[in-house]
């Protein structure tokens, strides 16, 4: 499986004013939803990666509260998020809203979904960590990336080769 190592050696930078208070708001609505797998990721540290990188389409794969998808429409990302959970999706689309953003929260599993877009956002179990590197390499457009959170100081850069198509083989990288 290729991948790379995002070194996060330097300080996160500070959330503007909007973001921290998107983040905030964000954070106290996560305590009242009931999903039990729900784990939040380390915001200050998504904000500056994204900060980072070029804009373009982004889509959260897993999105909860809809948090990064919002974060990355501040950014300048064109944002989608992916949720399974209802009522993650409605309090994503309501938090999203509130604050004055645009980006959509589609209801559904992103195992089954072909959104495209240049970059690409999960938060995933470690146990469906392959299944979807594979998924990203069978929809993505070449040229994408995937960016898998497994914690604040370890975030996974995943690129779909241009010259690629179809099903990611493991056994070629």
């Amino acid at each position: 499986m290729k991948t790379t190592e995002i070194q996060l050696n330097l300080l996160t930078i500070p959330l503007p004013e909007r973001a921290a208070r998107f983040v905030t708001d964000g954070v106290e609505r996560g305590k009242s939803v009931d999903w039990f797998d729900f784990v939040a990721s380390d915001y200050a540290v998504v904000y500056t990666l994204l900060s980072a990188l070029q804009r373009g389409r982004f889509c959260e794969w897993g999105s909860g509260l809809g948090v990064v998808t919002g974060l990355a429409e501040m950014l300048g990302y064109s944002a989608t998020g992916v949720e399974i959970h209802e009522p993650l999706v409605q309090a994503s689309r309501e938090l999203l809203a509130e604050h004055g953003l645009q980006s959509s929260i589609e209801c559904g599993d992103y195992h089954e979904r072909a959104d495209a877009a240049e970059l690409y956002f999960t938060y995933c179990w470690p146990n469906r960590v392959v299944r979807t590197t594979e998924r990203f390499h069978e929809i993505a457009p070449p040229g994408s990336r995937l960016l898998i959170y497994y914690g604040p100081a370890d975030i996974r850069w995943i690129p779909r080769d241009r010259e690629r198509s179809g099903k990611f083989d493991a056994e070629r990288g």
